[in-house]
This record gives structure tokens, sequence and C-alpha cells, in this order.
């Protein structure tokens, strides 16, 4: 049973938490620690982006796999802190940063697979069931309150890259988790 990603087998872990998170997510974010830091999530996550450049480096565009990570991984943080904020101002969300990282981290399992024409923007709407599944556990909420802490977060994001300029980069859903073409 893969509750939590172990660097020390990281082949073995990576596979097994990947394949709970994607094909059992409910029974994977209830076993999830809440607790723990982020560096084990932090790693997956890497781990899934680090797939997906490489995929970006074979299939193209080339450029776009090589700052995938960097991008990605930044932009995890700030989608975990508007969620947070989202989740906790309108909707009295229990979680904590840590605990709203985590999901995100670990929601971020099919983006694995983003480069893959067709298959891109269905792992696009999977990551954002995952964390939508994600939330509902550690904030204690329904699913009308994680669906909708998702879209506000995902607008106060976009309106956010609006502001900043960023045109069709921030503000393309797929910028939420550095995952735009």
């Amino acid at each position: 049973m893969h509750e939590e990603f172990r660097t020390e087998q990281f082949a073995e872990s990576f596979i097994g938490v990947w394949k709970r998170v994607v094909t059992d997510p409910r029974g994977f974010f209830q076993d999830m620690p809440i607790r723990g830091g982020i560096q084990a999530p932090l790693l997956f996550l890497v781990a899934c982006l680090v797939v997906a450049g490489l995929g970006y480096l074979v299939v193209g565009p080339r450029g776009f796999g090589l700052g995938l990570v960097f991008w990605g991984t930044l932009r995890s943080f700030l989608y975990a802190a508007v969620l947070l904020l989202v989740a906790r101002q309108i909707f009295s969300g229990a979680a904590d940063f840590e605990a709203t990282y985590r999901v995100v981290a670990y929601a971020t399992a099919p983006m694995a697979f983003i480069f893959l024409p067709l298959v891109g923007g269905l792992a696009f709407l999977y990551t954002l069931f995952l964390v939508i599944v994600g939330l509902e556990r550690v904030n204690g909420f329904d699913a009308v309150k994680s669906v909708l802490t998702v879209l506000l977060a995902s607008v106060a994001i976009a309106a956010l890259g609006w502001a900043l300029g960023l045109h069709g980069h921030a503000s393309y859903p797929h910028g939420i988790l550095g995952c735009h073409r």
C-alpha cells in the first residue's frame, strides 16, 4: 500500500505511488499523511515533471521540456498558496500549507504524460479532479466546496497572470502547474 513517496527505493516507490494516485485517488488521499514535510511530495512532483520534460525533449517542443521542471515546481508552490488562501478565507478550510502542497504535488501524477498529443488535455483535467479529491480530504470539504476552491483559485491565478502581462502563459489552464504549450 503506497501512501507516501519514499526516496530510499525511488523507482519502485514512484511507480507505486503514481499508480495508486491515478487508480485509487480517494484511497490514496485518505491514507496520505498530512504531516511529514513537503520533501517527499516535492520530489514526487519533480519526478513527474522530469518524465514530462523528457517526453517534450523527444516529442517536442524541446525548449519547453527544459524549463518545465523549474517553472512547474515554482508554480506548484503558487497554486498551493492560492488554493490555501481560497479554502481558508472563503470556505473555512482546515488544511495548512503543508497539507495543501501535498495534495498539489501528488495530484501532479497525470502530468507526467502531458507531452502526449490528445492525452495532455485529459491529463490536465484528471489532475484538477485529483486536486478536488485531495482538497476534500485535507480540508474536510464536500465536493462542492472543493470544486469551487479549485475554480476560484484558477480564476485568481489567471487574473494575476493577466495583471502581470502574462497573457497566454499563466492564464492558460496548463499554466497552473507549469504545463502550458
